[in-house]
């Protein structure tokens, strides 16, 4: 019989020693501590890459010493670290479009054109606030944005807390990246920032209702629209149609099954 058969080969039970332990636990506490320190930068799509880089770091090491699969078969390392090949491989094909997915617009009416015509919007000059536009705003914010920015829109809603950079404070007057104007609160909702995505697929007459809403909630004395501001956002001063907004967009998975159709 085969000296080299495992069933009478005897394989003693490393021991871990004391000094090694503490370089791994310490090692482990570093990794930690840049796990926590990188969570508050924001990095895009990156954010996803080093998260799972530094948790890969950490489970190897466990597995490599607490576990004591350095000092195990080699064939057993052999077989854990195909597996750990095959995972990276998945994860890197799964998720690498992560580094350029990004909305996707369709220019042109997002349903088809009726006899009777386009769709018409539910509120004339939508980027004027009116009551019945707040109205219908803190509908929407109900529906869209509690979630984040809490019922008083302070930014603290039940998911703002596993969200890196935090949600917006509605009612503080201070950091609004795009600006505090109506059409650069309608552009931030039309085209997303930071972790907040786009809604672009909202009607442009209900993201213009959020806008009226959300300044309700804090102080916007002075931030008013010139025609050129709106122009920016798509919008004819002088129009009387409706909501406007400038390119319309519809989500992913209608774009796809347009462009498919379209083949």
């Amino acid at each position: 019989m085969s000296n080299n058969n495992h069933e009478n080969e005897t394989h003693a039970h490393h021991i871990l020693s004391d000094s090694m332990a503490y370089k791994i636990f310490g090692i482990l506490i570093c990794l930690t501590v840049i796990t926590v320190g990188v969570a508050q930068i924001d990095l895009g799509a990156w954010n996803f890459a080093v998260a799972m880089l530094v948790a890969s770091v950490k489970a190897s090491l466990v597995c490599l010493f607490f576990m004591g699969l350095k000092y195990d078969y080699k064939e057993n390392s052999i077989i854990f670290s195909t597996s750990l090949i095959f995972m990276t491989v998945f994860m890197v094909l799964t998720f690498s479009d992560l580094l350029t997915r990004g909305d996707v617009y369709v220019k042109g009416p997002i349903v088809p054109e009726s006899a009777s015509g386009p769709a018409k919007s539910k509120f004339k000059k939508a980027w004027i606030a009116t009551p019945e536009l707040v109205a219908h705003g803190k509908e929407q914010f109900q529906a869209q944005c509690v979630a984040c920015h809490g019922a008083e829109g302070q930014g603290n809603g039940p998911a703002a807390a596993g969200l890196n950079p935090k949600p917006r404070n509605f009612t503080s007057a201070d950091n609004w990246k795009n600006g505090r104007k109506p059409s650069q609160i309608f552009g931030t909702l039309t085209k997303g920032l930071n972790a907040m995505p786009s809604f672009a697929s909202l009607p442009s007459d209900d993201r213009w209702s959020l806008v009226a809403f959300i300044r309700t909630l804090g102080p916007h004395e002075g931030e008013k629209d010139s025609d050129a501001d709106l122009k920016k956002v798509g919008i004819d001063p002088a129009s009387e149609d409706g909501g406007g907004g400038g390119e319309k967009s519809i989500p992913v998975g209608v774009a796809i099954d347009q462009m498919s159709e379209e083949k």
